[in-house]
């Protein structure tokens, strides 16, 4: 009964779809002939030209929305990541009616087009935070919801179950646990959720309980288990889930792809992929070449400064490992006397005498990272990201400190969440490591852009810098 409702739910979201689509194509016909007041030097097309090509658009749209999988039911799926999906199925049918009307002699307005793709984003993403809305309503008001069983009662399956008590609007039910065989926590309750059997009765429980949804969420030790609960629950209707048990794995943006039909767990992997890494790279290139245009003035004004207050280069470029464990050259103002580290490499100190007049200010207001604009520009960093170390000490931190080298995974930046949180220079390693797999955790434009605003409110004014 509750799949054939949801095949309902998905084919009437796909016809309203259509709708919208059609709905924003209308729209954008009226408001670019009409409700603007727009000139049309070659005169007001006739509306069943524009009718006609609608209906096609319409179709495209939504084949291409159905190949981005946004009518399938997903009730812990991300709002976020279906409305971007959302959006790029209307950049991708908005480019081929483009396309189409270069091809037809320009036929099509294109800011017709462009008012298309705004509306259809905006309906289409409107509709689907008003669907969530509405479900989300309905299921805290105990409507609409599917009955879990969860196999497994260690640490796994109470952390999917706090999961799930967190996210009561997922509307997932959960009707027990069962043991993985008969022993004391075969009996009782675990997070005040009923143990109600074990492995070999999970035909008869599915049945009992009327589960629809059963997770297998059990340790890796338990695979003898789990091989019997999928083989009990082969010719049962309720849909199977496996949660992998990576508890004893360091993960970073773990996710599961699709390997020619084989599922694939990625354990650690760099958030800048897809999407991700060309809008990333986007942010770099428009604030570097802004901040390089910018800051012109002040960048001659300091290379003069440097130049005039002690012999030697105005910049330094020094050796360090970024992405993917790549060497560059990174880029600074020159802070310390020519032979500053004639005696070896090392930190700077509190009251360093290798220092220059104009370098000890300039480390003072961090002036001196400057230069690494131009190596965001060129692609060697990033505006945000741990920030990079001297090979030697690479070698040195790897094998000395655990994962210290999950921190390449990202490109190397000018500021970091650690720097912002203080953590600069000679500062406790495993702590600025902690902060820096944060960030790739947790990365996102929006993290990346607070992160520029607290540098500029706490860095320049930062008294660990020397």
């Amino acid at each position: 009964m509750l799949a054939r409702y949801r095949q309902l739910l998905a084919t009437a979201i796909f016809l309203a779809d259509g709708v919208l689509v059609a709905t924003a194509w209308l729209a954008a016909y009226w408001l670019r002939f009409h409700a603007l007041g727009l000139r049309a030097p070659l005169g007001v097309p006739p509306l069943p030209f524009y009718l006609w090509t609608g209906a096609i658009v319409t179709l495209a749209a939504l084949l291409v929305l159905r190949t981005f999988h946004v009518y399938r039911s997903a009730r812990t799926a991300r709002l976020g990541d279906e409305l971007f999906a959302l959006v790029q199925g209307v950049g991708i049918v908005t480019a081929l009616a483009a396309l189409g009307s270069f091809f037809t002699r320009g036929e099509l307005s294109r800011t017709t087009l462009l008012l298309f793709a705004v509306a259809a984003s905006l309906l289409l993403c409107g509709s689907r935070v008003a669907i969530r809305y509405a479900l989300r309503q309905l299921r805290l008001r105990g409507r609409n919801l599917r009955r879990v069983l969860i196999v497994g009662t260690g640490e796994q399956a109470r952390s999917l179950l706090r999961k799930l008590r967190e996210h009561p609007d997922f509307g997932l039910l959960v009707k027990g646990l069962v043991a993985a065989e008969a022993s004391p926590n075969a009996a009782g309750e675990v997070e005040d959720v009923p143990v109600v059997g074990t492995v070999s009765d999970l035909p008869g429980l599915v049945e009992q309980t009327g589960a629809d949804l059963v997770y297998l969420a059990l340790a890796r030790s338990e695979y003898r288990a789990e091989e019997e609960a999928l083989a009990r629950l082969g010719d049962s209707t309720a849909a199977v889930r496996l949660v992998p048990d990576l508890a004893r794995v360091f993960t970073l943006n773990a996710s599961v792809e699709d390997f020619d039909g084989m599922p694939v767990v990625l354990v650690t992997e760099s958030p800048s992929q897809g999407w991700n890494a060309v809008s990333k790279r986007a942010f770099d290139i428009a604030l570097s070449t802004l901040g390089l245009v910018v800051l012109s003035p002040l960048l001659l004004g300091i290379a003069l400064w440097v130049r005039l207050d002690s012999p030697g280069p105005v910049l330094y470029a020094q050796e360090r490992v970024g992405f993917n464990g790549r060497r560059f050259r990174m880029l600074k103002f020159r802070t310390m006397c020519l032979d500053a580290e004639a005696e070896g490499e090392g930190w700077t100190r509190p009251g360093d005498p290798r220092r220059t007049g104009a370098g000890a200010i300039l480390r003072a207001l961090s002036l001196d990272e400057l230069p690494q604009l131009w190596n965001v520009l060129l692609g060697q960093m990033s505006l945000v990201g741990p920030r990079p170390e001297r090979p030697v000490y690479v070698d040195q931190f790897r094998a000395s400190v655990p994962r210290y080298m999950l921190r390449h995974h990202v490109k190397a930046g000018i500021t970091g969440w650690a720097q912002v949180n203080g953590l600069r220079g000679d500062t406790p390693l495993d702590r600025r490591i902690e902060y820096d797999l944060y960030y790739i955790r947790n990365w996102s434009l929006g993290f990346d852009i607070k992160i520029i605003l607290l540098t500029l409110a706490r860095v320049f004014r930062d008294a660990s810098a020397h």
